[in-house]
């Protein structure tokens, strides 16, 4: 049982105030919002990681979109992109959405960036369609058995237990994004302040964070198989990272035996961001 209802009906008496004058698309799990450079370039998907929003990413999009039609989308439950009671968080309905997205907009392949979490919805979907999907990027992302024990320690005990959870997130936005952002990111991160600063104007404007549904539909995903070896993976993997200090980067290749792994040894979690410049050079690299 999740308690994921509950944000569906706390999020359905929200209001949205304004915020940056982004597209929504109508999607079988909801209103999906979501930035399109356009073009006829080379498209690469990427989402946010909550409580990033998709204003966190305007440094990241504006650079691939030199070279690229970048897409960049919040997942039901994240930022603008309120959560739907079709959504259950499985890597089944998060990759489903990447392909419905994909076939809205015309796209017949694209590469993935995506990090922590939202990475297992990237391999599944290569899993899926292969011939959709040209490379992924993943940022953070360990091998499912890691990222469970991960949770264990580093999500609070009460954001796990369903309702009660839901409810002590929906009050606590501001205090978890921060705890968050203070131990996820190094702790001399110069972006440290801007990182807030932006989640809690997101908040102020009706964007969501629905940590403890996600965290309580992935857990239901512990014993799903994934195995994927047709499709380039690249791992970016920030070393400092003090929530992921105890945990196996290598361990991804349980999941894809011919990962790529890449440190950037001066970021945290959230490498992409970070350090835009080297991720940016990194993407161009292998999709050139």
């Amino acid at each position: 049982m999740t308690g994921r209802f509950v944000d569906n009906f706390l999020y359905s008496f929200k209001n949205q105030k304004h915020f940056e004058n982004l597209d929504y698309l109508d999607t079988d799990f909801g209103k999906i919002r979501i930035f399109d450079s356009g073009g006829p370039k080379p498209v690469i998907i990427n989402v946010p990681d909550v409580p990033n929003t998709i204003e966190h990413h305007f440094h990241l999009l504006g650079e691939l979109s030199k070279n690229y039609r970048v897409l960049c989308f919040e997942y039901p439950g994240a930022g603008f992109s309120y959560p739907n009671a079709k959504f259950d968080y499985s890597f089944q309905h998060g990759s489903s959405l990447i392909f419905q997205i994909m076939e809205m907009l015309t796209i017949d392949k694209a590469s993935l960036v995506f990090s922590c979490s939202n990475g297992y919805y990237a391999i599944n979907a290569a899993m899926t369609s292969s011939q959709k999907i040209e490379h992924i990027f993943i940022s953070q992302t360990p091998s499912i058995k890691a990222i469970i024990n991960w949770t264990e320690k580093s999500v609070p005990s009460i954001l796990k237990v369903p309702i009660i959870g839901q409810l002590s997130n929906s009050v606590l936005l501001k205090k978890i994004s921060n705890t968050w952002y203070d131990v996820a990111l190094p702790r001399d991160a110069a972006c440290k302040k801007e990182f807030k600063e932006k989640a809690h104007l997101s908040f102020e404007q009706g964007s969501c964070f629905c940590l403890s549904s996600l965290v309580q539909g992935l857990s239901k995903e512990k014993n799903k198989k994934l195995n994927l070896d047709n499709v380039a993976v690249t791992l970016v993997w920030g070393m400092r990272d003090y929530t992921h200090r105890n945990t196996s980067k290598d361990s991804i290749r349980e999941h894809v035996k011919a990962c790529e792994i890449i440190e950037f040894k001066s970021c945290g979690h959230f490498p992409e961001l970070e350090n835009v410049t080297k991720f940016v050079k990194l993407v161009n690299e292998r999709l050139n």
